[in-house]
């Protein structure tokens, strides 16, 4: 099923690849700030984003992209049966999601300014994504105490779908982009609903590119 609503996509994105295009072979490297946009309380991260378009006039490029993980803290309800201690205590809940995405894809050009060079593009693209959460609970006696539905350490991978809007400055070979990225489209089979969702960040990066200027 799910395959089946990203044939179009794929299919537009292989087009794209293979357009003839103005740009420049490539490296680039840049960073930035990240929120998600699935979850109510959020999770942030920040990105560090390798891109290499190897083709000349080819708007083809492959995508690296690693989330350093800012740690979200809550809070969660513990209980006991031992009459000796308090039946109820809160504990402090820490979730770290570490996010890794290798995608390839296509850039579209949409503008560029007569006088200072500088453009704008579309990058559409399509990978996999690894989304790990480690959760920990802060001085929680086991032995004694029991969290109901408690939120669970996860590993979870599978395809995503991005598109962002990519500003590049000319002179300084520097560019802005905002880009936003889909949750692993996978079917989840935790038996309960837990505090967080597979991620789907917003980012906002600025980087450098390092140009291919060899004829």
């Amino acid at each position: 099923m799910i395959f089946k609503k990203v044939i179009p996509i794929l299919t537009l994105l292989v087009a794209i690849i293979f357009q003839k295009a103005s740009s420049q072979s490539y490296v680039a490297f840049s960073s930035g700030f990240s929120i998600d946009l699935k979850n109510k309380n959020s999770f942030y991260h920040l990105p560090l984003v390798l891109k290499i378009a190897p083709f000349k006039r080819s708007g083809f490029f492959i995508e690296g992209n690693y989330g350093i993980p800012f740690l979200r803290k809550g809070a969660a309800d513990a209980y006991t049966i031992n009459p000796l201690l308090p039946e109820h205590v809160v504990l402090t809940e820490t979730i770290r999601p570490y996010l890794f995405t290798i995608s390839f894809g296509g850039e579209i050009h949409l503008y560029t300014n007569k006088k200072s060079k500088n453009s704008i593009y579309l990058d559409i693209a399509a990978g996999v994504s690894s989304q790990h959460f480690r959760v920990n609970y802060k001085n929680y006696d086991k032995l004694n105490y029991e969290v109901l539905n408690p939120d669970l350490s996860t590993d979870s991978s599978g395809l995503v779908l991005s598109i962002g809007g990519v500003y590049n400055f000319h002179k300084q070979n520097m560019f802005l982009m905002l880009h936003v990225q889909t949750p692993p489209l996978i079917t989840v089979t935790q038996s309960y609903t837990m505090t967080y969702k597979l991620i789907a960040p917003l980012e906002l990066t600025f980087g450098y590119k390092l140009l291919n200027k060899r004829k």
